[in-house]
């Protein structure tokens, strides 16, 4: 969802932007260079996302890569890792010209207006570290996404994608050396963004309230509106053959208004024929239920998460706090409503065997005590950068928590060959 709206933030400048899926590429032409890409096409700025860590080696591999083949060609990161550690990474990595801290719609438009221009005056763009120099600056000026920004952008547009359709029939797992494995039939889900933000501080979470603050600004939440979300599900729907719509975004679970809001005009508009999965933070309550169910059809599915059956560590852990009593009282009033659900728990590198193994039991006996828990999973957590007990680990009882962005990259140092390499698909481990 990210990628689409910075591209097509860049367009409304009238400049062409382009989504490129590397594993793809190499996929479908084991021949496929970026760097030749590049100069081919004579393009002048290149992205690429660092946002989740196990990215670090890849993303940095290739930065290098491009900025040696193609010395003239801007570089930018963006993303979670890259907007955490920006500091860090321009230090250590000369070849990399910029870094948007946070949310990246206005400064990439805004960063690519100005080479278009030739005008190498960054200053003004927001959210940016740039080189000047050789001296690296932190702009002042920022940009933290409102209700009205996030209903001006466009979330999806498979026009944007290089060989989209390759795309859409990955496989969950796609591994490069084997071939046939674009068979699927063509994706019918997809992610809708429905707003940004969280109140919540789950210790192992990147991306909960204290974590967004200090990544990218953000200390409150932006609500996209619900006629914007019901006319992009038309649009998926009518020109992309999306069944299936997957919302995750419950940042408020004492106060779901907004989301209540976009229910019911979902049971207006769809009539009980809209299909999800819907992934909450906390638990839903009777009210988000009763509407729940009708505004989508009996194939739909809610994510929960317990994370443990331990509801000491639970109290601890998650800030969105329930008991077991309340979560089997909500599940069997899913029950009674025909309402799927998936329950959710979680392995922590500090929680010990018999706390997985007792969450394990749990998640397995609340399957069979209830008709309509259709799954259950146990999930191992890692550590992430901005997540609570990374920052501060003698808290939470961690003895080691990676703190520098080198440490991460090491840590995913998991291939000898980059994307650029055409040795690329002959690798053992691949």
């Amino acid at each position: 969802m990210g990628l689409y709206s910075l591209a097509k933030e860049i367009e409304k400048e009238g400049n062409h932007s382009e989504i490129i899926h590397l594993g793809i590429e190499k996929y479908l032409n084991p021949e496929f260079l970026l760097s030749d890409y590049i100069n081919k096409h004579g393009i002048k700025f290149v992205a690429f996302s660092l946002h989740w860590h196990p990215q670090s080696y890849d993303v940095i591999e290739m930065a290098k890569i491009i900025k040696e083949k193609c010395p003239t060609v801007f570089i930018a990161l963006g993303g979670f890792t890259a907007s955490y550690f920006a500091q860090e990474i321009m230090e250590d990595y000369p070849f990399i010209d910029s870094i948007i801290k946070g949310e990246g719609e206005i400064p990439i438009r805004e960063l690519v207006k100005k080479l278009e221009n030739n005008d190498d005056d960054l200053s003004s763009v927001p959210n940016l570290f740039w080189r000047k120099n050789k001296k690296i600056i932190k702009n002042k000026t920022t940009f933290v996404a409102t209700d009205e920004d996030l209903n001006s952008f466009t979330f999806f547009d498979i026009k944007k994608m290089k060989n989209y359709d390759s795309y859409a029939r990955i496989p969950f797992h796609l591994e490069y050396n084997k071939k046939n494995q674009l068979n699927n039939q063509p994706m019918t889900s997809q992610g809708v963004c429905l707003g940004r933000g969280c109140t919540g501080n789950c210790t192992w979470c990147g991306g909960g309230h204290d974590a967004m603050k200090k990544v990218t600004g953000r200390d409150f939440i932006s609500y996209r509106n619900a006629d914007e979300v019901i006319k992009e599900i038309k649009m998926l729907k009518s020109e992309c053959g999306i069944e299936n719509f997957r919302f995750a975004f419950d940042p408020h679970p004492q106060n779901r208004a907004c989301l209540m809001t976009l229910l019911e005009k979902i049971e207006k508009e769809f009539e009980e024929n809209l299909t999800t999965m819907f992934t909450l933070n906390g638990l839903p309550d009777k009210k988000f239920l009763n509407a729940y169910s009708k505004a989508f059809s009996k194939n739909s599915i809610i994510s929960i998460s317990p994370e443990f059956y331990s509801e000491e560590l639970r109290k601890k852990h998650k800030s969105f706090y329930y008991s077991n009593s309340e979560l089997e009282e909500i599940l069997e009033y899913m029950d009674n409503l025909k309402i799927r659900s998936e329950l959710y728990f979680s392995t922590l590198p500090i929680t010990s065997e018999q706390d997985n193994k007792a969450s394990e039991a749990y998640g397995k006996l609340l399957q069979s005590k209830f008709e309509y828990v259709e799954k259950y999973y146990l999930i191992p957590i890692i550590y992430e950068p901005a997540a609570p007990w990374t920052i501060n680990p003698e808290k939470f009882g961690v003895d080691f928590a990676p703190k520098k962005f080198s440490e991460y990259r090491i840590n995913t140092t998991n291939v000898t060959h980059s994307f650029e390499s055409h040795q690329f698909l002959a690798m053992k481990e691949l």
